[in-house]
């Protein structure tokens, strides 16, 4: 999965013109998150046509930059996280991020980013979801 980062002022409207542009495409966001940063902003999505997302991003004057991500399944119980952290930190892998993509019901499905996203995904084999990186 890769996850698109997409650097934008922090004025209002931003979020409604990329949200509006790409549904107008027929792209759907499947997770997103903002944060600001001053007079920056960082908005973080997935959505299902990627690369169509990109040229969208890009014809409309944002900047994008795109990270390869590990999607993950866990029980939606207190510690979950922090198990894999843990197993992550004992295997010499450094955790750069961790989202909760989804809560359903009794699991949640998180995305997460390592140093080394192929030894990541080694060690946590057993709540891979999909394909590991090669």
């Amino acid at each position: 999965m890769k996850l698109l980062h997409v650097l934008a002022p922090n004025q209002p409207g931003v979020l409604a013109r990329i949200a509006e542009a790409l549904a107008v495409a027929g792209v759907n966001i499947e997770d997103f998150d903002v944060e600001s940063h001053g007079a920056e902003g960082i908005l973080s999505l997935t959505v299902d046509k990627y690369d169509e997302s990109l040229h969208i991003l890009r014809d409309l004057g944002y900047r994008a930059v795109t990270q390869d991500t590990l999607l993950i399944r866990l029980d939606d119980k207190p510690g979950a996280l922090a198990k894999i952290a843990l197993r992550l930190k004992d295997a010499g892998c450094d955790l750069r991020s961790m989202h909760i993509v989804r809560r359903a019901g009794e699991f949640s499905i998180v995305s997460l980013v390592a140093n080394d996203n192929a030894a990541a995904a080694a060690v946590l084999r057993d709540v891979l979801i999909g394909e590991p990186p090669r």
